[in-house]
């Protein structure tokens, strides 16, 4: 039999059951098929694709086909919420390293219909980390050699994608800078002056998958830190995916996540109207959009959450599951930070002091 076409016993929501010893099977980044670590029997996912979006009009009731299945984790000490079977009872957050999660049965809502899959492994995301503080001239030595304790916790993000045509209407007034000479003799003298004039018309801006993160988890600044990510490429939902990993519930319904789509489509929006005119000062600009053709996208995200604990301080740090994009925070050595002042110190001294005999 193919092993693609061999059907796997899914044991709970990241977890699937070996079909020859039995052992849980994990997804595996670096060969994107599922694999069993006991006895190295390997499985193939679908792999599949395809363009077709949701109509964000027509979005009703959640569908709750994850119900029967999952339940949701909360971390007390930092809020996050995480889909798992309700057969699991997870007793640290992959996000902040608490142990005081705690379960409850909630909605687990619309279930995802594209996943951007890890192409990054645990080891891969070590060595990442490990290269790129080997660059930070401020790290404290000791730090450098600690990669390999460094708590990684491998979880998707939910979020959405929009697709919208927007049409329109604008009116304003801006200006060019001129300038005119005035006055005589020693009142001569050359001002600057700003020319009015009105504008109105129309503009018609389509736009493609406006990227909202819709988890607790991170914040937008800290999702569009480690971007992009190739949603356009994104796959069929397949809980194979998940094997392994975890998954973050959405804190965020697709409607609500469409006005933040909003303050990213604005902007730009405002921008192509003003492309079109030569000007130097906006002295307003009043727009009017219609928002039509609205599509959408439920996809999950991956990201690799690290925790560097030392001298008693917790540092966390981001990596696309994808690209590996990093965004971390470091501790910084307060002797190579003095060495440093106390070198510049030096150095400006003795170069005053070679102007001043040697000038």
């Amino acid at each position: 039999m193919d092993h693609q076409e061999e059907i796997i016993e899914q044991v709970d929501t990241n977890t699937y059951k070996c079909p020859e010893c039995g052992a849980p099977m994990r997804y595996d980044p670096t060969t994107s098929t599922l694999l069993c670590d006991y006895c190295n029997r390997i499985i193939n996912l679908s792999k599949e694709t395809n363009d077709e979006e949701e109509d964000f009009f027509k979005v009703g009731a959640d569908d709750l086909s994850w119900q029967k299945e999952t339940q949701i984790i909360k971390c007390v000490n930092c809020g996050s919420e995480n889909v798992v079977s309700k057969k699991e009872m997870s007793t640290t957050c992959p996000f902040c390293g608490s142990k005081q999660v705690v379960a409850y049965d909630a909605i687990a809502g619309i279930k995802p219909n594209r996943v951007i899959p890890f192409k990054l492994s645990l080891e891969d995301a070590k060595t990442l980390y490990k290269k790129t503080i080997k660059k930070k001239i401020f790290v404290p030595n000791k730090v450098k050699k600690m990669y390999l304790e460094l708590v990684l916790n491998g979880v998707y993000i939910p979020s959405w994608t929009y697709d919208s045509s927007t049409f329109s209407t604008y009116s304003g007034r801006l200006g060019k800078r001129y300038t005119v000479v005035v006055g005589s003799g020693k009142n001569r003298r050359t001002e600057t002056r700003i020319r009015w004039y009105s504008i109105r018309g129309t503009k018609i801006v389509d736009f493609d998958d406006i990227l909202v993160n819709s988890g607790k988890s991170l914040s937008q600044s800290d999702l569009n830190s480690i971007s992009p990510y190739q949603t356009n490429d994104s796959l069929e939902f397949e809980e194979g995916y998940l094997a392994g990993f975890q998954a973050e519930h959405y804190s965020k319904d697709v409607k609500t996540g469409f006005n933040d789509a909003k303050h990213v489509m604005d902007p730009r929006i405002r921008s192509a109207i003003l492309s079109g005119y030569h000007y130097d000062v906006v002295g307003s600009l009043n727009i009017k959009t219609h928002y039509d053709k609205i599509t959408y996208k439920y996809v999950l995200l991956p990201v690799w959450f690290g925790i560097l604990n030392y001298h008693k301080k917790m540092y966390r740090f981001l990596i696309n599951g994808e690209s590996g994009k990093i965004k971390a925070k470091y501790p910084k050595s307060i002797v190579k930070i003095l060495a440093l002042i106390f070198g510049i110190i030096i150095g400006i001294v003795l170069l005053m002091y070679l102007v001043s005999n040697y000038g």
